[in-house]
């Protein structure tokens, strides 16, 4: 009877040794293995705060990007993110202030050179006094355009327009209001 009690002992014994040594050598983690679980851009290469970014053309600035806070993940696909929103302004070809464009959140896509805004968004035309909200909207850096497929508002001296999407060079000067309805204000001349 000790025999058999003894040899069952030593069997559950090495049951939780060999378990243990498996456990042991099973936390060995690969860094690509540790990448593919938890995602390779889960950690920012950098963060930046109260940052500004000027894009230029020929020696002059064409556009200048401002945030409170930054920040950049590498890799194959990299983009920056601005969780506490973002503020540009567009210049003409003599530096002078044309439009504005403020966001409370922003993804820029870097080798796209896409810029992605959302969250409480206005586009401001200071030459027109114009304004645009919406809730999202897309600048396009290589085709110079900035559009929405979303809900859009806008506001002019003369009418408030709504519709679904827009489009728009960037310095929101020339835009189209894709499905538009709105209220004009229409000046009544009378003839005496």
């Amino acid at each position: 009877m000790k025999r058999i009690i003894a040899s069952k002992l030593f069997i559950v014994r090495s049951i939780v040794v060999l378990l243990s040594a498996t456990m042991l050598f099973a936390c060995q983690n690969d860094i690509k293995t540790v990448f593919a679980l938890t995602g390779n851009d889960s950690i920012p290469a950098s963060t930046t705060k109260d940052m500004e970014y000027i894009r230029s053309d020929s020696g002059k600035m064409i556009a200048k990007l401002t945030s409170p806070l930054m920040h950049k993940y590498d890799g194959e696909g990299s983009y920056i993110i601005f969780p506490e929103g973002l503020k540009i302004e567009f210049y003409d070809k003599y530096q002078k202030l044309k439009s504005i464009l403020t966001a409370e959140y922003g993804v820029k896509y870097e080798k796209r050179k896409l810029l992605i805004v959302k969250k409480n968004v206005i586009v401001i035309n200071l030459a027109k006094q114009e304004q645009l909200n919406t809730e999202e909207l897309t600048w396009d850096e290589q085709l110079k355009k900035i559009y929405s497929e979303v809900n859009v508002k806008l506001t002019t001296p003369d009418e408030v327009l709504y519709g679904t999407g827009m489009e728009s060079d960037e310095k929101f000067s020339r835009y189209e209001i894709f499905n538009s309805k709105g209220e004009v204000e229409i000046e009544e001349k009378i003839d005496k």
